[in-house]
């Protein structure tokens, strides 16, 4: 697994803590004004302006269309782009091929929209870093394995992120059976909606550190 990505950071702390503990992305989450864990353009730009180089930055937002979707970029520096689209993805066609590769494409999945989501990455294979397949949206909805199987098995080759319901109790299960190429995770890891647990990161990050040794051996 190539990527682990905490999100809903807010403050320095806390990236400091993901950063020490083996998480190699970190997640700010902008312009969702409904989210706890919301900050503002320049709240974002002060914490990136802290981050060492070598960790991924991934800025999120739920942008209406192709031109919120450029606006974000044009404003904040990011290394990725994480965007809850709710617009057609063909629009996205407009980006250059290096736009697009700095874009994750999340879609929020169940058994209703499967052949959908599956069709829509098959469509755009390789085009964008990669695809996040989301059942919760920040609500800790743990999502369906059957589900997640078999649209990983339809969509073989393609870079798929899964967030959603993952916690320091199913991640083994979910590193070992569903194999992604990267896990997103948030509210697990709270106190309290928007807020960060340090202890609750630390283990999380050091389960996955284990689990990561139990692999290679």
């Amino acid at each position: 697994m190539e990527y682990v990505k905490i999100c809903g950071l807010k403050n320095f702390e806390d990236i400091k803590l993901c950063i020490n503990n083996g998480a190699n992305a970190v997640g700010f989450i902008c312009n969702v004004p409904e989210s706890p864990r919301n900050l503002d353009k320049t709240e974002i730009i002060e914490l990136l302006n802290e981050i060492p180089k070598d960790i991924r930055t991934v800025l999120v937002s739920k942008p209406k269309n192709t031109s919120e979707v450029a606006e974000i970029m044009n404003q904040i520096e990011a290394d990725l782009y994480q965007v809850h689209i709710s617009f057609n993805i063909r629009s996205l066609d407009r980006f250059s091929t290096e736009i697009k590769r700095k874009l994750i494409i999340a879609l929020k999945v169940d058994e209703e929209n499967k052949s959908s989501v599956i069709q829509k990455i098959n469509l755009s294979f390789n085009q964008f870093f990669a695809f996040l397949l989301d059942s919760s949206e920040g609500q800790g909805i743990e999502f369906d394995y059957d589900l997640v199987l078999e649209i990983l098995k339809k969509t073989n080759g393609t870079k798929v992120i899964l967030a959603g319901g993952i916690s320091i109790g199913n991640v083994e299960n979910i590193i070992k059976i569903l194999k992604p190429f990267g896990i997103d995770v948030s509210s697990s890891l709270e106190s309290e909606k928007g807020i960060k647990d340090p202890k609750k990161m630390k283990k999380f990050l050091e389960k996955l550190i284990e689990i990561k040794q139990e692999i290679v051996v």
